[in-house]
């Protein structure tokens, strides 16, 4: 007997659905596994996109950092270049001297202004003359130069020494005054008694110039005191410092390499000499005008003390308002300049006139430009030219057909290999003044506003107020200017006011 399909477990067929659900767990399960992997995926992009745009916003702002340092950066070039030219463009010296003990030639001193004027032109031009020997200098322009003394003592000290040949006790101040109006950059400081007060004044003024980068210079007059020699320890081996010598050099300063300079036409080479306590009292005679007229009597054999030693001043006899007057050669320290001087004056002694004026050779007018009140160059006024003159020129022309050129024969000097001038035979001073007037109808580049002090060309309109051409003129934009001089500039740059 067969069985059904349906009859016992063996024989019951499985549900149908079974394999289909199996199918579906595992597809579920799929399912769920792909969520769930979606979803560690979507968060892992939402945290790269966070952290993507976190760093796009630092991107962003390091490149305006980047940018606002590259701007900055520039900005600071510009500064630093602009310092370096300004620093390069106007260099300058600076010279302190200490006027203690660096001391001024007495036979200036006593001229007052006179000699301070002389004494401060002097100076400059022998440290100009000194800068442009030496090539770390050449280009130095502007001279400073600061003068720190006590002008009472270093007075009494002249005076009372006999050195100073007038019995001015404010030949000094004087001299001082002339020594600054002379040269605007030049100052004469008097600090009082005391030792340090010029020694601080000294070297605080050396300490703040030697930071300066635009100072190119520094010279320091202190040779005589051992006391700025451990001040200048620190400094060895800077090479724009220098020492100005007078007196010989204190022993301390052998040891150092500083550039030596030394000026004899303007300060003396001796120290001052002391004066002994015994030493009578010396009368001076008055002092006239110019020239200086001093009545000295014919000094007699001097009579040394013997508890003085060879190096001390002679000892004068007793006198009565015994008359003086200095050597025309400078005063020393010396024993034999002193056996020889005022100190040994004989009673009834007959008198002798002597003028120890400074006799001066005739000095060629120093070359200047002028300017107005608005500060426009006005040209110095030529004299009239000579027709013969006018006449050569021409003909100089003609026959070599062409120009002369104005920097040969003007300026003693043409750099020009293929100048395109006539330079032949040096002209005559009457063809010199021709030669101006013709250069002189030339428009200068820079117009009213030159400075350049051997400048033959025209800076302005002779007839400015009433000129025949009008606005053809060449020099039509200067009319109307005011051709009244006001001041007077050198080449050294001291101003005169007209």
């Amino acid at each position: 007997m067969s069985m059904s399909r349906f009859d016992g477990p063996e024989g019951m067929e499985r549900d149908p659905a079974q394999p289909y659900l199996a199918a579906f767990q595992s597809w579920e399960s799929m399912l769920h596994e792909r969520g769930r992997i979606e979803h560690a995926l979507g968060m892992g992009y939402m945290e790269l996109l966070t952290r993507y745009r976190e760093k796009c916003a630092e991107c962003d702002r390091e490149k305006r950092n980047a940018m606002i340092w590259e701007k900055e950066q520039r900005m600071s070039e510009r500064e630093l270049n602009s310092l370096k030219t300004a620093a390069e463009s106007s260099p300058f010296a600076f010279v302190i001297i200490d006027g203690d003990g660096a001391v001024f030639r007495e036979d200036l001193i006593a001229r007052g202004e006179d000699g301070g004027g002389e004494a401060a032109h002097e100076l400059h031009q022998q440290l100009k003359a000194y800068f442009h020997e030496n090539p770390a200098f050449s280009n130095i322009e502007t001279v400073y130069v600061h003068v720190i003394l006590n002008v009472e003592g270093l007075s009494k000290a002249l005076n009372g020494s006999g050195v100073l040949p007038v019995a001015d006790y404010g030949a000094l101040t004087k001299f001082g005054r002339g020594f600054c109006r002379a040269q605007p950059l030049f100052s004469f400081t008097d600090v009082g008694f005391g030792k340090e007060q010029a020694d601080n004044k000294v070297r605080k003024l050396f300490e703040v110039m030697e930071r300066n980068i635009q100072c190119r210079c520094l010279i320091l007059g202190g040779c005589h005191d051992n006391g700025y020699a451990p001040f200048l320890e620190s400094y060895r081996g800077n090479q724009k410092i220098g020492l100005l010598e007078t007196t010989t050099p204190a022993a301390e300063y052998r040891k150092f390499t500083f550039k030596r300079v030394a000026f004899p036409s303007v300060f003396r080479s001796e120290p001052v000499p002391t004066v002994l306590k015994s030493a009578a009292p010396l009368a001076f005679t008055p002092v006239s005008m110019a020239p200086p007229v001093f009545q000295t009597p014919i000094a007699s054999p001097p009579v040394r003390s013997p508890t003085n030693g060879p190096s001390s001043l002679p000892t004068p006899p007793a006198t009565t308002s015994p008359k003086k007057s200095a050597p025309a050669t400078l005063a020393t320290s010396k024993p034999e300049t002193q056996q020889n001087s005022y100190a040994t004056v004989g009673r009834n002694t007959p008198s002798t006139t002597i003028n120890i004026a400074s006799q001066k050779k005739a000095v060629a007018p120093r070359p200047y430009y002028q300017l107005n009140k608005n500060n426009e160059r006005v040209d110095i006024p030529l004299p009239k030219p000579d027709p013969s003159a006018i006449k050569s020129l021409e003909d100089r022309r003609q026959m070599s057909g062409m120009n002369l050129c104005n920097r040969y024969h003007l300026g003693n000097s043409c750099k020009n290999a293929n100048c395109n001038f006539y330079h032949g035979e040096r002209l005559n001073a009457a063809e010199l003044l021709a030669l101006r007037h013709k250069t002189r109808n030339l428009v200068c580049s820079a117009g009213h506003y030159c400075r350049e002090i051997s400048c033959n060309l025209g800076h302005h309109c002779a007839n400015a107020g009433s000129c025949y051409f009008g606005d053809d003129c060449r020099f039509s934009e200067m009319h109307g200017m005011d051709l009244t001089p006001t001041i007077k500039i050198y080449e050294d740059g001291t101003r005169e006011v007209v």
